[in-house]
């Protein structure tokens, strides 16, 4: 009965999860409508990226020392203009690439999917399940500024 009269006096004057989750930050609700991109996202030196006339070998080390299971292709302004994940290594062992010739703009995947940094993260999310990827690249006007991987959104409790 206490329950049911809270409820609806919480109704009564218009008390919405939002209220609910500025009251209490540091619980699930709370993470998911006040956590944006920004607060989780890889940025700076963490940022795995290469230019485009980077080497196969060279974007794959950097791959690996960044672990993220991806890197950025970038100009000299931080402009993407693609990104080359694990999945697409796999992906061109077909094609015939001779891997100590190739260029990352060769094989890399033009654009990428971007979200921006004041974006909550539990919409990032979705986005993430929607399109069956495990990261996403920040950025605001196409100018990389960080990127955000499924693991990220675990550890912050998103998920």
């Amino acid at each position: 009965m206490g329950d049911a009269l809270a409820v609806a006096l919480l109704e009564a004057r218009g008390f919405t999860p939002e209220d609910f989750a500025l009251s209490h930050p540091g619980g699930a609700l709370g993470r998911k409508l006040l956590l944006h991109i920004s607060d989780i996202m890889h940025s700076g030196e963490e940022i795995p990226h290469v230019s485009r006339d980077a080497s196969l070998r060279d974007a794959l080390l950097e791959i690996t020392r960044k672990n993220l299971g991806l890197t950025v292709i970038v100009d000299d302004q931080m402009k993407i203009e693609g990104i080359f994940t694990d999945g697409d290594l796999r992906r061109i062992f077909d094609m015939g690439i001779d891997f100590q010739r190739a260029t990352i703009a060769e094989v890399m995947t033009r654009g990428g999917i971007r979200v921006r940094p004041n974006m909550l993260a539990v919409d990032a999310l979705n986005l993430m399940q929607t399109k069956n990827i495990t990261a996403l690249l920040v950025a605001e006007d196409d100018r990389l500024l960080g990127v955000v991987h499924m693991h990220d959104m675990l550890r912050a409790g998103v998920v």
